[in-house]
């Protein structure tokens, strides 16, 4: 059975996860409470999607630092030391102590803290639904509530069997990213990934991967992937899922040993890798 990793079922009992407004903490059966401003209204906000390992945010001056880019490129003023200090406590308060935590920050200032449930392993490999898209030029860097176009093709990769989309540039078909994670795929013993300027987000994980190998930075499109040795969704919340197949283009060998020694070193670099150690290899 696929499963799509935004229709996850909470993989440990069934205690209720933490919330955050404004830098209170909501008790336990607590209704919340959130303005309804142009953040939420329009989708005019920023957030970052973090994750916790023994309450610890894992390279959280990286997202903040992030965070703080998004705000500059929407112009939302961004309070670094008020949101950190709010991270903190919401990840010290989380009831489990190995989670996501997502943290919004909207046009009218409200600030939301959301502790949420880890992603199921996926021992069978993630299949992939190429997806045809264009990036908006003005959002280009900044990671924005404004997520309509990555939720419907969540959507359409449900529908299609598979655990999420491939966003593919719908012109040159040169591949992108998946909606809420990165792609990096394998040539021989290279691991390579598209450049920022194509307009994938700057991803924390795909850096700290960079720090463990070098990343070879290239173009390919859609039907190129077939001649690729393997491929790896990463992101901070799932660190990486081994894909099995792109739908339409190929499948892969889940049991590539250079795939799975990559996924090992970074699932070590997740608890103690720099993300500016990165080390990037262009074309």
């Amino acid at each position: 059975m696929v499963l799509n990793p935004r229709q996850f079922v909470q993989n440990r009992s069934m205690t209720p996860l933490r919330l955050m407004i404004d830098g209170v903490l909501l008790s336990e059966g607590e209704t919340p409470v959130i303005p309804l401003d142009d953040g939420f209204v329009r989708g005019d906000g920023v957030f970052e999607g973090m994750r916790l390992y023994d309450h610890v945010p894992r390279t959280l001056d990286a997202h903040l630092d992030r965070m703080e880019r998004s705000a500059a490129g929407v112009s939302i003023p961004f309070d670094r030391a008020q949101m950190r200090a709010e991270i903190i406590a919401i990840s010290d308060a989380a009831t489990h102590g190995d989670s996501a935590l997502r943290s919004m920050l909207s046009r009218g200032g409200l600030r939301v803290h959301r502790e949420e449930p880890l992603i199921p392993e996926a021992p069978d490999g993630w299949v992939l639904h190429p997806v045809d898209h264009r990036v908006t030029p003005l959002l280009i860097g900044a990671k924005t509530l404004s997520y309509a176009a990555n939720m419907q093709a969540a959507r359409l990769a449900t529908a299609a069997g598979a655990n999420t989309a491939l966003f593919v540039e719908a012109d040159s078909q040169a591949v992108l990213e998946c909606p809420v994670a990165s792609l990096v795929w394998f040539e021989g013993n290279d691991v390579c990934a598209p450049p920022l300027s194509a307009g994938v987000l700057d991803s924390i994980t795909r850096r700290l991967l960079a720090e463990v190998t070098d990343l070879h930075i290239r173009t390919r499109t859609l039907d190129e992937l077939a001649d690729a040795d393997g491929a790896l969704v990463i992101s901070t919340v799932v660190e990486s899922r081994t894909v099995r197949e792109v739908q339409g283009v190929c499948t892969y060998d889940l049991a590539n040993a250079r795939v799975a020694e990559i996924a090992a070193a970074l699932h070590e670099a997740s608890r103690s890798g720099d993300p500016d150690r990165a080390r990037t290899v262009p074309v």
